[in-house]
């Protein structure tokens, strides 16, 4: 059996360098279907869309997203805003808009949260959703800006992509040191563990995804799966969506929508933890063998080489030649997944801290989940 040893001593690094590479090639793979399958906006008329908009505290960001959404191209939509028992003056704002742009924006006061069962962005996507009038149901954030192209686009690549669900990766802002260590997470959890262009191809519920910065529905599909009352007490309602629609049999895809959309999608260090934390959480609650999967993943093939680079140099040994190659690989695949999504050069150098940082916020929000405690966002404990 002395054969055995030097035999595992090279098969343990190589398959090492063939989970970078792989990350590599998903990288790759990602990032050409993201160039080539969005269509340019073409259709300037067509069936209703109505854009609905959440709105709880944020009085500092509607009134930038109502302006750009009423100057689309797109001749045939409404716009719908409901305040979800904002404690500021978001009330005030939406219901201004309305009085000035009657027929076109409509505000609507949010329903109490019930009792159990929901949390609260499904509630206020559900009763957003009974108030409108489209066949094309678009969900927006409030804190996101649209181009005059974005209801074009988006109505011309639902249609293009024969799909009921379209969702994608808008333009991230990021201003702060503290959100280019957090935010640019969601990358990793998306475009480097899934093949965003299967999305599209296959009916396996597992293969969804989608970011709640915009998605668009089919009204007919969202109604056949319940809309939003089928995922009521889920955080990442987004995700959770897109995968009742596949279970239902319905077709999703994905795409590149930073030319038309951009969002700054939380304002400095903390509001990034927790709003990056609290999806965390909901998956540890939810798929925590998948967590733990994703977790090793991250610490054995990202964390691992790139520690043990500095030991592996003093000692002389020659293992660091497949460390070496782990880390350029994978350093290769971060870097092409930040350039397509239009960062700053630098940023990819940050990896070393920012893979660290997510694997303490899966510490922490793995803690919480089993710990029975809650995480807090916009002043409601969610569960």
């Amino acid at each position: 059996m002395s054969w055995l040893k030097p035999l595992l001593g090279q098969a343990i690094p190589a398959m090492f360098v063939l989970g970078t590479l792989y990350f590599l090639l998903l990288s790759a793979s990602n990032f050409v279907w993201l160039r080539l399958s969005s269509q340019p906006p073409r259709i300037l008329r067509g069936r209703m869309v109505s854009v609905l908009i959440p709105a709880r505290d944020e009085e500092t960001t509607i009134g930038n997203c109502i302006d750009s959404l009423l100057k689309q191209s797109y001749e045939n939509y409404e716009i719908i805003v409901l305040d979800d028992l904002s404690h500021d003056g978001t009330w005030r704002i939406i219901s201004d808009y309305a009085k000035r742009n009657p027929g076109i924006v409509r505000a609507v006061r949010g329903e109490p949260l019930p009792p159990s069962g929901w949390s609260g962005k499904t509630h206020a996507m559900q009763q957003l959703a009974a108030a409108a009038c489209g066949e094309y149901l678009m969900f927006t954030d409030a804190d996101t800006v649209h181009g005059t192209q974005s209801i074009s686009w988006a109505v011309t690549n639902i249609e293009a992509h024969r799909a009921d669900c379209l969702s994608g990766y808008v333009f991230h802002e990021l201003a702060t040191l503290g959100e280019f260590f957090i935010v640019p997470s969601i990358y990793i959890m998306s475009a480097m563990v899934l093949p965003l262009w299967l999305i599209g191809a296959t009916k396996l519920p597992g293969l969804s995804f989608a970011i709640g910065q915009l998605i668009v529905f089919r009204r007919q599909a969202f109604e056949t799966i319940g809309g939003y009352a089928s995922v009521r007490d889920h955080i990442s309602d987004d995700v959770a969506i897109a995968r009742e629609l596949k279970r239902a049999g319905f077709r999703q895809v994905f795409l590149d929508m930073r030319r038309y959309v951009k969002c700054r999608m939380y304002t400095g260090y903390w509001a990034s933890f927790h709003g990056i934390a609290k999806n965390i959480y909901d998956f540890a609650k939810r798929r925590s063998l998948f967590l733990a999967a994703a977790i090793t993943l991250l610490v054995g093939l990202v964390v691992f080489p790139f520690a043990l680079l500095p030991v592996l140099l003093l000692t002389g040994n020659q293992a660091i030649q497949f460390a070496s190659v782990c880390v350029i690989l994978f350093l290769a695949a971060w870097m092409l997944a930040l350039y397509d999504r239009g960062l700053p050069w630098w940023s990819p150098l940050l990896y070393p801290v920012m893979f660290l940082h997510l694997l303490y916020m899966a510490l922490w929000s793995i803690a919480r989940a089993f710990s029975g405690r809650a995480v807090l966002w916009k002043g409601r404990s969610l569960r």
